[in-house]
């Protein structure tokens, strides 16, 4: 429903992850709300988390775009 939709972005914007999102800093943004949501990667509260490959995969496929960063060793 859209009221839960509005709920949500309110607290991915109190969380300060939507310019991560927008950016494509997804990963971040996954860390930065995985607090309040148990189903993201990391939440740690003993229930169902997602994998991140499959949310990102997800992310672009509604049209997201992802800013990987490249490691150099």
């Amino acid at each position: 429903p859209k009221s839960q939709d509005a709920v949500a972005l309110q607290q991915i914007k109190e969380r300060g992850a939507l310019p991560m999102i927008d950016r494509g800093d997804i990963r971040q943004a996954f860390d930065r709300c995985s607090n309040i949501w148990a189903s993201l990667p990391g939440a740690g509260y003993g229930q169902f988390e997602h994998k991140v490959d499959s949310l990102i995969e997800k992310f672009k496929e509604s049209g997201g775009t992802v800013r990987e960063i490249q490691l150099y060793e």
